[in-house]
């Protein structure tokens, strides 16, 4: 069963604050990687290149973590533990959410790409099934 994000922790996700996203790697080990974030509809969306460690942790186990501190106020927080529910490729609105992430954390509304990173877009719709923060 999925929680709903109360509203106290929106502005940690309308400011451009880097989220840590935590996979599981194949041998169990977590994973976590600083990620671009935002909130839509009550679900946390994260967007990563398909030929990422993420992206292909997320193939095999969908189970994720995700934690933003406010860094104007370490005790204004967020943790979320659930899984992703759905995986949306280019042809499904990812290019567009990173191209909106990019105008949220760079001002840029096309996202540049750097190397391979610009290929192959998946964007992330995570279900939190715990929250815990401040």
């Amino acid at each position: 069963m999925t929680v709903v994000i109360d509203e106290k922790f929106n502005n940690l996700f309308t400011r451009p604050l880097l989220c840590a996203l935590t996979t599981i790697n194949p041998d169990g080990q977590p994973h976590s990687v600083p990620v671009w974030c935002d909130l839509e509809d009550g679900h946390v969306r994260v967007n990563a290149p398909a030929a990422t460690k993420k992206a292909r942790n997320l193939q095999v186990n969908n189970k994720v973590a995700l934690l933003i501190v406010d860094p104007e106020s370490a005790y204004h927080w967020i943790e979320i533990q659930g899984y992703v529910g759905e995986m949306r490729d280019e042809s499904n609105g990812a290019r567009e959410h990173i191209n909106k992430l990019s105008a949220k954390y760079t001002g840029n509304p096309v996202y540049p790409g750097f190397g391979n990173s610009g290929v192959g877009r998946q964007m992330y719709i995570i279900e939190a099934v715990k929250i815990n923060g401040n």
